[in-house]
């Protein structure tokens, strides 16, 4: 059976490319062994922002409710549902899922539920039978990396599928992930403790940020300790001679590189499928993008490179060279795009930064949403906005005009004179580029 293009793995990379190359008029076979939609729509991205919203609710239910003028109901026998929250979170994938398969058929993309094997340059074997190519996208994505030394981890995919939420957890690892976790149990009254397997928390992220973090967890009376101090003995875990009361470990370690079955040789770079700007691994006929070839951790990112990989076949030579945003869905949540303030020192750029907060912003203020700012770091010669970074109750959503704005190489006065609605928590950037 022959195809123009064959993808392997059905995630953010993989199924957004199919989409492309299909209405690009390639025939298309997409093959994944597991999940469509992968890590991030079955047990990634889409259930943890799911479940986490539950916390928040309940939470600003328990906490914030009298404060709002809402009354009738005691908030200390308010209870989480944690079956329920994980069948809500079940559906919306069940219905992300469809779409993905409705998006194929409607643009020609053939699914094949098998495990993939590379035979040659354009050779795939799945269920027995070969299925050939002109090219191949590797889009295999990764995995938390095993904890050799903690057997007993719950590993992150397993995480849904719990029957009950631990009341101690140790979230090993380190990466925005874990962030995410440590909040989502202290919201529902849990006590969480990081060990942290390296510094800083979340990698990329700029320092300012990095100690914003490491705050609010303090503030949430969530323990961070260094994995260098800490002792195993069997089931127990100790620091600093004192044992860590836990009922459960979770791994948040950082991820590693899903590789498909091969017998051809693909050259690796750290463990992850080395490519060039175009994302041809050593193969010219064979592409991997997403998590799988380690530049990004990121499912807008790996979209972003499943779609340049289509134009590249396409015929443009236009390398990728896009700004993706980081985002963190913490609470509050944060975000950041561009350069941070290392990076900028490194290459020897002069620059200034400006912070606004958002207790002066009437809206956040309306909404009990005050926590945050926004900060912006700019060259000083024609003030262009070099990066930007959020601290916002929807942060991860406001970013997206600051991309825009980097994207169009905008100024702090692009900024400034630009109208934003009153009131609207966007204000801030316009607040922020006007000081």
């Amino acid at each position: 059976m022959n195809y123009d293009l064959i993808v392997i793995g059905s995630g953010p990379a993989g199924y957004v490319a199919a989409i492309r190359a299909g209405q690009t008029g390639l025939k298309t076979l997409v093959i994944d062994k597991k999940y469509i939609g992968g890590m991030c729509l079955n047990w990634g991205c889409i259930p943890t922002k799911s479940i986490l919203e539950s916390a928040k609710l309940f939470k600003r239910m328990k906490t914030g409710a009298a404060e709002f003028g809402i009354e009738g109901f005691k908030p200390e026998e308010l209870q989480f549902n944690w079956l329920q929250a994980v069948k809500r979170s079940t559906g919306i994938v069940q219905k992300l899922s469809r779409g993905i398969e409705y998006l194929w058929k409607k643009n020609g993309v053939e699914f094949l539920s098998a495990e993939a094997k590379l035979l040659s340059p354009n050779e795939v074997e799945a269920n027995k039978l070969i299925y050939t190519a002109k090219n191949i996208l590797i889009a295999t994505g990764s995995k938390p990396a095993k904890l050799s030394e903690l057997p007993k981890a719950i590993e992150l995919e397993e995480f849904l599928s719990l029957a009950e939420l631990p009341e101690k957890p140790i979230l090993y690892g380190r990466g925005a992930i874990i962030v995410e976790y440590a909040q989502f149990f202290a919201m529902l009254g849990k006590t969480p403790t990081i060990i942290a397997s390296d510094l800083p928390l979340v990698p990329k992220l700029d320092a300012y940020l990095e100690a914003f973090i490491i705050k609010k967890l303090k503030k949430d009376k969530v323990k961070v300790i260094p994995a260098s101090g800490i002792m195993v003995k069997g089931d127990s875990i100790y620091f600093e001679d004192k044992q860590i009361e836990h009922d459960a470990i979770i791994n948040c370690s950082l991820r590693e590189a899903v590789l498909p079955a091969s017998e051809i040789d693909l050259e690796l770079a750290e463990g992850y499928l080395a490519t060039d700007e175009f994302y041809r691994t050593n193969i010219a006929s064979i592409f991997a993008m997403g998590d799988v070839n380690g530049k990004s951790y990121l499912a807008h990112a790996a979209s972003a490179q499943g779609l340049s990989v289509i134009n590249f076949i396409q015929g443009s030579q236009e390398a990728d060279e896009s700004v993706y945003p980081i985002n963190i869905y913490s609470d509050p949540e944060m975000a950041q795009i561009g350069f941070t303030e290392a990076e900028l020192k490194t290459k020897g750029i002069e620059y200034q930064s400006r912070e606004f907060s958002l207790n002066a912003n009437g809206k956040a203020l309306a909404e009990g949403t005050a926590e945050g700012f926004i900060r912006l770091l700019f060259e000083t010669k024609y003030h262009q906005v070099l990066g930007v970074q959020i601290v916002a109750a929807n942060a991860t959503d406001l970013i997206a005009e600051a991309g825009i704005l980097l994207e169009l190489e905008g100024t702090v006065y692009d900024l400034a004179k630009t109208v934003h609605a009153h009131p609207t928590i966007a204000e801030v950037f316009m607040d922020v580029a006007s000081i």
